[in-house]
């Protein structure tokens, strides 16, 4: 009878053991990430066609560094620095920016044979952002992250220098400058755990940030008129689909 009792109890403190082994096993573990991939640029920040709500932006790459911290099972806090390049539709816009001057100075046609210099850079933009971050472990080797950060971006504008010449007239354009706005992001993905501490990362992430920025005409020869200053509003919109590898710990 001592014996059968002495089975048991050591039976259930054997169970214990396994129930916390695994509840441990099962447990959400804290990550930091570094991931690549592209930066896909959506709605008026691809658009081409107006000056005052078209970013012109191509798909471009994104870096991002993530992490998240459990103190719960399921929800945690989560981190993102990111960053995001898109090179412009240099055509596009270069004929766009030739309309509105030819629209809003009077007297001025420029010819097809214009002699036209423009370079441009890239729109660049930083995100710094923090917010609630899901996660769901379906098994020892796979995670399924959900998550919604909001912060900070800063905006760099494309570098840009234009210069029109013809008939003894010349027309130039520089902008180069930067912002801040809010931003925020939204997205998912899966880490498939490659040992107990190295897992790959997948996700894809959409994005969203404002832009604001002027297009100014500040030197110019044998025109009488000046070229009026635009003032350029729209919303930055990308999806970000990256990989990369996450340590957890």
């Amino acid at each position: 009878m001592k014996l059968l009792t002495a089975m048991r109890k050591t039976t259930g403190i054997i169970i214990l053991l396994l129930a916390g082994a695994s509840m441990h096993l099962l447990a959400q573990q804290n990550f930091a990430s570094i991931s690549f991939g592209a930066s896909i640029s959506l709605d008026d920040y691809a658009s081409t066609g107006d000056l005052s709500n078209s970013g012109y932006a191509r798909t471009g790459g994104a870096i991002k560094f993530d992490g998240a911290y459990f103190p719960v099972s399921y929800l945690g806090i989560g981190a993102s620095f990111g960053f995001g390049s898109n090179y412009v539709l240099r055509d596009s816009l270069v004929n766009d920016m030739v309309t509105y001057i030819e629209d809003n100075t009077s007297g001025v046609d420029i010819p097809e044979d214009a002699e036209i210099l423009y370079g441009a850079g890239f729109w660049n933009y930083f995100n710094l952002f923090i917010g609630p971050h899901f996660s769901i472990r379906a098994s020892q080797k796979l995670y399924f992250d959900f998550r919604g950060l909001a912060g900070l971006s800063i905006i760099r504008f494309p570098d840009q220098e234009l210069t029109i010449t013809y008939d003894g007239n010349s027309i130039y354009n520089r902008t180069d400058h930067s912002s801040a706005s809010f931003g925020w992001t939204a997205g998912g993905g899966i880490r498939i755990m490659l040992n107990s501490n190295i897992a790959l990362k997948l996700s894809g992430d959409f994005v969203q940030t404002k832009s604001k920025n002027t297009y100014t005409f500040d030197l110019y020869e044998g025109i009488v008129d000046d070229v009026p200053p635009l003032d350029a509003e729209f919303y930055i919109r990308t999806v970000e689909v990256t990989a990369g590898l996450a340590y957890s710990f």
